[in-house]
This record gives C-alpha cells, sequence and structure tokens, in this order.
C-alpha cells in the first residue's frame, strides 16, 4: 500500500494504484473536503482526522464531519484518527463508520505503543499507523525509548499480521522563485 498526499496530485500524476491521503488538518471547510473527493471519485481515499492534534493546523471540520464524509464517499476506504490510546476510544469510532470504511488507528505515544497488542486484538485492527514524529515528542525526545517504541511497534505489527504504514520519504516544494 503506497499512500499520498492528494497535494501531490498538484504537480505530478500520480500511480494508478496509489491511495490519496487526505489530512483534515489542512482542510477548512466542508466545500474544500467536498471539492477533493470529488476529484478524487476514481481513487482509493485514506482520510486522516487529526484528533487532539497540539501543533497547527488545528482542525476546523469535526470528527463527526469526518464519519459523515465516509457515509457520504463510497471511495473512502480507509479512516484515520490521531492520538489512539484506548480501545473503548476505537470502538466508538468503530461503531461510527459505515461497513466499507476499515478504521486505522495512528499511534502517535507511548502509551499507543503499551497498549498496541490490546488494541489489536480486542478492536480486529487489520492496519496500523506510527506517527514517528509524534512519537518522538512523547517520549521527550529520548532515543533510545523512541527506537525502542519502533521495533516494539513493528516486531507487534509483524507477529500479528497487522500492516503498519510508516512515512517514507518526503515531497518539498518550491513556493518562491
Amino acid at each position: 500500500m503506497i499512500l499520498i498526499s492528494n497535494n501531490v496530485g498538484k504537480y505530478m500524476r500520480l500511480p494508478k494504484d496509489a491511495i490519496i491521503r487526505v489530512n483534515m488538518a489542512w482542510i477548512k471547510t466542508v466545500e474544500d473536503l467536498d471539492k477533493i473527493l470529488i476529484k478524487n471519485n476514481t481513487k482509493k481515499v485514506f482520510l486522516d482526522y487529526p484528533q487532539g492534534r497540539s501543533k497547527p493546523p488545528k482542525p476546523t471540520l469535526t470528527l463527526e464531519q469526518g464519519y459523515e464524509f465516509c457515509a457520504k464517499y463510497p471511495n473512502i476506504n480507509y479512516f484515520a484518527v490521531s492520538n489512539i490510546e484506548q480501545i473503548s476510544n476505537i470502538k466508538e469510532i468503530q461503531a461510527k463508520l459505515p461497513t466499507h470504511v476499515e478504521f486505522v488507528p495512528k499511534i502517535e505515544t507511548l502509551k499507543g505503543v503499551k497498549n498496541l497488542t490490546n488494541i489489536v486484538y480486542d478492536c480486529g485492527i487489520k492496519t496500523l499507523m506510527l506517527d514517528k514524529e509524534d512519537l518522538y515528542l512523547d517520549v521527550k525526545k529520548n532515543n533510545d525509548e523512541f527506537f525502542k517504541c519502533i521495533e516494539l511497534t513493528r516486531g507487534i505489527c509483524e507477529g500479528l499480521n497487522v500492516n503498519l504504514l510508516e512515512l517514507e520519504g518526503v515531497v518539498f516544494v518550491r513556493r518562491t522563485k
């Protein structure tokens, strides 16, 4: 699986099998999200909601609106939510999603990593997203703890046959000439 930001499509042709990731933190209005989803109606979409985000940009759309978009657009195949740590939170989210949408917990904290096995077992999780940048901040920039968390997460996912999504590379765009 390869996820590519919807913004990359402004600059290049995307691979046919790419899944378009739309980060709701960067979407200002319902109309803006509608436009993006209509434009990508032939692609699978990974909608990403930044729950509990403390860094800018903070979302203007709500988690409830994320659910509504998942129901409205059949090409939204994945719905991720940030800062997942507890089973009760996952079950609440899963209960609100249409059956065609796979819930993908975003693991960003030490607590989330420590609860990972229970999260997978108790909630039937097939795919996880690891936000290493936020995890690094959560472990207070402790390199040893950070790398232990990454290896633990990878090991759990491999052992439980869970897909693990990690950031691989970045695209930079020149804004000024």
